[in-house]
């Protein structure tokens, strides 16, 4: 299929190349998304759209000839496309059409680039096939290999200016198509190739520019990340001051009530009046057990901060079960866990209070050789939504909440296991800490800091 043989209207070969290009291009376009919908329900959906791409341009081509189709494409294959983007896109709707509109342009010069090399080695359709087949292949595989996580991990932590910067691959798309159909096919006018690789190349630096920007913002965000941080452990330690700060109020009113027990209760005895002397002492008894801090572990500082949500929680009905072992202080941080301590509970109380009826918090941790484990469960009856590495999206608008980035923090500078998963109407946090690969707690504290 050379060059001038492609002119020949040929409804099969045109239809099976529409074909293969727009599903290469969903799969360039799938290798860097997130869908918010299951896999068949995806397949599902480009099925149907493959469907739509084959039928209509069968029809286009058959009344107005291939040529009129190339001039019109963007609004038959390309536009439904962005609009199956912005539907389907797990982050937001700017981002899809980032993503889309990008591999859409970039699609548009390798099927040129394809055809052009098939016909300067006088290849016939099948070699053309054969070469679109392999650059597509190696393609996706490298966006895959390369590229998904880099930008994935982009959309989750930038979520300023996507839609200026989606402006760039609507244009190049634009662009592309005017220079390569408008007003002639650029097959009849060779010459238009040049404009094309020239505007790639102009592309590809706008896109370098593009990408050191989002790296500036993005490290803007890490230190504004790191400032939550620390705001959050002095937030906590505010926290832990005030329970001990209520604890040794009660003590100080209990000091000056025991003067007043000691004379009552030495005239009771005086007087005989027994039953009196064993009800001052019940309520002595009950008083004490009321001006004591709750004691869930050895801890001084955890023991702080579990007392003071734990205390809450049963305050608002909420009932709590705990089994806490802290944590060795020679290799895990104690102020450092604290805060991914403060965060998590943070969390399930903020979860129980949006939730009806029965509602429990569930705390347990332990040893296990030199593991340490920890389990937090809390009642969550509402779906929640995770991203394709298991992370909870935040019910409070942002992509994942300060309190999950803390905990992710921390798992990052220990080297800790965090899972989260929902199961029978509970959220549940389960965190592992190898004690042997932790960093220097001072460390940990620092970076967190």
């Amino acid at each position: 299929m050379t060059l001038t043989n492609f002119l020949e209207n040929n409804l099969i070969i045109h239809s099976i190349q529409i074909l293969l290009i727009t599903g290469f291009t969903l799969g360039m376009m799938a290798t860097l998304s997130a869908f918010r919908y299951s896999v068949p329900k995806i397949l599902a959906i480009f099925g149907i759209y493959l469907v739509w791409v084959c039928l209509s341009s069968w029809a286009i081509i058959s009344i107005c000839g291939y040529f009129f189709f190339t001039k019109i494409m963007f609004f038959t294959i390309s536009l439904p496309a962005l609009v199956l983007a912005y539907i389907m896109d797990f982050h937001s709707p700017a981002q899809a059409v980032f993503n889309y509109a990008t591999q859409i342009g970039f699609s548009l010069i390798f099927s040129m680039t394809v055809l052009l090399v098939n016909s300067a080695i006088h290849g016939n359709s099948y070699t053309y096939f054969l070469l679109l087949t392999a650059v597509y292949s190696i393609v996706i595989c490298l966006e895959y290999r390369y590229l998904r996580k880099p930008f994935l991990n982009l959309t989750r932590t930038v979520h300023i200016g996507w839609g200026a910067m989606s402006l760039i691959p609507l244009c190049f798309c634009a662009l592309v198509l005017v220079i390569g159909n408008v007003p002639n096919y650029y097959i009849k006018d060779p010459i238009r190739v040049v404009y094309v690789y020239g505007l790639l190349v102009l592309v590809i630096v706008v896109y370098f520019v593009v990408y050191q920007s989002i790296l500036r913002q993005y490290q803007l965000q890490l230190v504004s990340h790191e400032k939550e941080l620390l705001m959050l452990q002095v937030s906590s330690m505010e926290k832990q001051a005030k329970n001990v700060h209520a604890s040794e109020e009660r003590l100080k009113i209990l000091r000056h009530d025991i003067r007043h027990f000691s004379i009552v209760m030495n005239t009771c005895l005086k007087e005989g009046s027994m039953e009196e002397a064993q009800h001052l002492l019940d309520g002595l008894e009950d008083t004490l057990s009321r001006s004591e801090t709750p004691h869930y572990c050895r801890n001084f500082i955890m023991n702080s901060v579990l007392a003071y949500y734990l205390d809450i929680a049963q305050e608002e009905g909420i009932e709590v079960q705990s089994v806490f072992t802290a944590p060795p202080k020679d290799t895990i941080d104690s102020v450092s866990f604290s805060v991914v301590l403060a965060n998590a509970l943070e969390n399930a109380l903020y979860a129980c209070r949006n939730e009806s009826g029965e509602r429990r918090i569930r705390l347990k941790s332990r040893m296990n050789g030199s593991q340490y484990l920890m389990e937090l469960a809390n009642t969550c009856r509402k779906e929640i939504t995770f991203d394709e590495d298991g992370l909870p999206v935040s019910q409070k608008g942002a992509e994942h909440g300060i309190g999950t980035r803390s905990i992710l923090s921390f798992a990052r500078q220990t080297r800790s296991s965090v899972n989260f998963r929902q199961d029978d109407g509970m959220f549940i946090l389960q965190m592992i800490t190898s004690t042997t690969l932790c960093k220097n707690p001072a460390d940990v504290r620092q970076n967190l800091g």
